[in-house]
């Protein structure tokens, strides 16, 4: 496949206005086969977010013109997943954590992280990175608010960084984690704190994403985020940051400093973090 229907954008502008994406973002985000690349600092970054599903909300399906066994065969997209990225991005930016978000707006003709060969996977593997972060959706009937797994990749410590996005959070969410690599055992956090486990299993496990297995090929740990309507898609139906959203985006840039302060030879000190915020305005 040549992907010559996806274009690209190095964004550099601002990205905010009024907690809605400066409209000159929000018109790349919901664009179709458009990738968007923002950059904090120098490679190698500390970590790359990607979002291979973006679309805006209403636009419920991606992939509307993949062949597949010679029929067309569509997915369901993440609306608006970008916003709570940008809200992590915006944090890590502003704590000075050279970081990349790689967008992968409304794919038309194949599925982003599942083909290598993708513009979306050769620009998240482009750079040297110590951690790949993955930003999706889920459906509003899951059972949890927040699913966390690491498909394939046995680099990842999903669970270690599951108790950190927990408590960034507040434990305001359930949240399922995936135990081990390859498996759908799930450790799931509670909105009381408490961590039950007992036959537990995650509803999607990311086991056949192709991008967090390539990133262990590289050396690299990857984690997939899922997240329910709540923290996408505003009762407006507008492109914008919901409250959730904001909360969500905050606590992953929190627990992704977290995961490099305790990682060798990456960040020299997480700082008070806590006492950090985000400006989204």
């Amino acid at each position: 496949m040549s992907y010559e229907e996806v274009k690209r954008v190095n964004y550099k502008g601002e990205l905010w206005t009024l907690q809605k994406p400066h409209p000159a973002l929000a018109d790349f985000l919901s664009a179709k086969d458009l990738l968007i690349v923002l950059r904090h600092g120098e490679p190698p970054f500390k970590v790359v977010l990607g979002v291979p599903h973006q679309a805006a909300v209403g636009e419920e399906r991606i992939c509307e013109n993949r062949i597949t066994g010679g029929n067309l065969d569509p997915r369901n997209s993440d609306e608006n997943a970008a916003s709570y990225a940008l809200v992590a991005f915006t944090t890590l930016r502003d704590r000075n954590v050279p970081c990349k978000l790689v967008i992968m707006a409304h794919a038309t003709t194949h599925d982003p992280n599942k083909e290598l060969e993708s513009p979306y996977c050769k620009e998240v593997f482009a750079d040297e990175a110590a951690l790949l972060f993955e930003c999706h959706g889920a459906g509003p009937r899951r059972l949890r608010s927040l699913e966390l797994s690491a498909g394939k990749n046995r680099l990842a410590d999903t669970v270690r960084f599951g108790r950190a996005l927990a408590a960034a959070v507040e434990y305001r969410y359930t949240l399922g984690v995936q135990k081990e690599a390859c498996k759908k055992s799930a450790l799931i956090f509670g909105t009381d704190g408490v961590e039950i486990e007992n036959g537990e299993v995650l509803e999607r496990p990311a086991l056949q994403t192709t991008s967090l297995v390539e990133a262990e090929n590289q050396g690299m740990p990857a984690l997939h985020l899922e997240a329910k309507p709540a923290f996408r898609k505003p009762a407006d139906g507008s492109n914008t940051v919901t409250p959730d959203g904001l909360v969500l985006g905050r606590a992953i840039a929190q627990a992704i400093i977290l995961h490099l302060s305790e990682s060798p030879d990456d960040l020299e000190s997480s700082g008070d973090f806590a006492a950090a915020k985000t400006k989204v305005d």
